[in-house]
């Protein structure tokens, strides 16, 4: 495939799968999932005019901030008498657009005016602080009594830990993280938020993942028992697009300036044993899920239950992952991979993954239809069928962003 090709077949699939995407209701989750789709595609294709979607990630934040409630949540106020979305870490997903748009207020080129910047900055730090303070949290077991062992719940109305939170929660902290580290805050210690994204993978892990490596949906941290025991594709998606997005946001913040600090943070014995153990919790859970890819490239709703619809998402979302850790094993400084202490990847293991990726990849394409949507997903507004729905449109574009990323620069090592 030529460099033309490339642009030409990235741009026609996003300007196609845009328009459904944008006017999809979206609740908080789905807001930030959309924005991170964007801000991913704005970062990263060269195909597209540089900032397409700059004005995109404004709005999402903008409104984000509208709609935050009194407690920090971000984009969780519904209309009328104020009541708002139950969800917990739910609204944490948009954090990275809020960090990414005030590290552009920091460059030269001074993108929001200090009115913005300034609501923005407060916006981010409620959610932020609301994590830190008064989200609903408990011990992963009666028996545990460390701080260092309690979960964040995923809902306000009840203290439960779903598989969906290892993507709205641990990215934002990451990149709090690498924010903070760059500006230092008395309120907020990069090593800390760190330790902290990674400690509630592992958490998380303990209490969802089976030892086949699937995770079951949602267990309850007051019962201490499964309120959905059962091993839902996209759940096991959100789990390793979140992990890998972890992952990425330390290899990117690692190649840019003022990257010391950062490097400082990862060297600590206990973060980078949590670095190693999110990279082995993520290949176990990537391996469990593509050994139960169908032979159209897709997997049941339920992986283990053949009688579940065939659903699409989970291709797209593991599609996402292997593009970008081949993306990250492949290209990223070796400087990079040694701070991360990532394993080398065998020439096999790499074909094998460049293969499912793209075999998962071309499964959605076929999946989507002339308007735009990719059809058959778990489908909004019960995910409880095959449909459509925000986060499926959101991940079909983090998908093609991430496979755009990791064949150009492919391409470019070739060249």
């Amino acid at each position: 495939m030529s460099d033309l090709d490339l642009d030409a077949e990235t741009q026609k699939r996003l300007l196609l799968l845009l328009p459904a995407l944008l006017t999809i209701q979206r609740a908080s989750w789905e807001q930030g999932c959309t924005a991170q789709a964007l801000l991913e595609a704005h970062q990263s294709l060269a195909c597209l005019p540089k900032n397409l979607f700059l004005q995109y990630l404004y709005g999402f934040a903008h409104d984000a901030a509208v709609r935050q409630a009194d407690d920090g949540r971000l984009a969780a106020v519904l209309n009328g008498d104020g009541t708002t979305d139950q969800g917990a870490v739910d609204p944490a997903c948009i954090g990275e657009t809020f960090y990414y748009l005030l590290d552009l207020q920091d460059a030269d080129n001074q993108e929001l005016s200090q009115e913005d910047a300034a609501r923005f900055t407060s916006s981010v730090e409620g959610m932020l602080s609301y994590i830190l303070d008064r989200c609903p949290r408990a011990p992963i077991s009666p028996d545990r009594t460390d701080p260092a062992d309690v979960l964040l719940s995923h809902r306000m109305d009840c203290i439960q830990i779903w598989s969906d939170a290892v993507y709205m929660l641990p990215p934002f902290l990451a990149s709090a993280a690498v924010y903070y580290a760059r500006r230092p805050h008395p309120a907020y210690d990069p090593t800390r938020l760190l330790t902290m994204a990674l400690r509630q993978i592992d958490l998380a892990a303990q209490a969802l993942q089976s030892p086949c490596g699937l995770w079951s949906h949602i267990f309850d941290l007051r019962t201490y028992e499964f309120r959905r025991r059962a091993f839902w594709g996209v759940g096991n998606g959100w789990v390793c697009g979140g992990i890998v997005r972890v992952l990425s946001t330390l290899a990117d913040a690692l190649q840019g300036a003022h990257s010391g600090a950062l490097a400082g943070v990862l060297a600590v014995a206990p973060v980078a044993e949590l670095v190693q153990s999110a990279y082995r919790v993520l290949t176990l859970t990537l391996n469990a899920c593509l050994c139960r890819l169908r032979p159209d490239g897709l997997f049941h709703n339920v992986l283990d239950d053949a009688a579940s619809f065939v659903e699409t998402n989970l291709a797209q979302q593991l599609s996402y992952t292997l593009f970008r850790l081949l993306d990250l094993h492949t290209h990223a400084p070796a400087r990079v991979r040694s701070v991360l202490r990532l394993p080398p990847l065998d020439a096999d293991t790499r074909a094998r993954w460049e293969r499912d990726a793209a075999r998962m990849h071309d499964a959605a394409c076929r999946k989507t239809d002339r308007w735009g949507f990719v059809r058959d997903v778990c489908g909004s507004p019960r995910f409880d069928k095959a449909g459509t729905a925000a986060e499926g449109q959101a991940w079909a574009i983090a998908m093609e962003v991430a496979r755009y990323r990791y064949l150009n620069a492919t391409l470019a090592g070739e060249s």
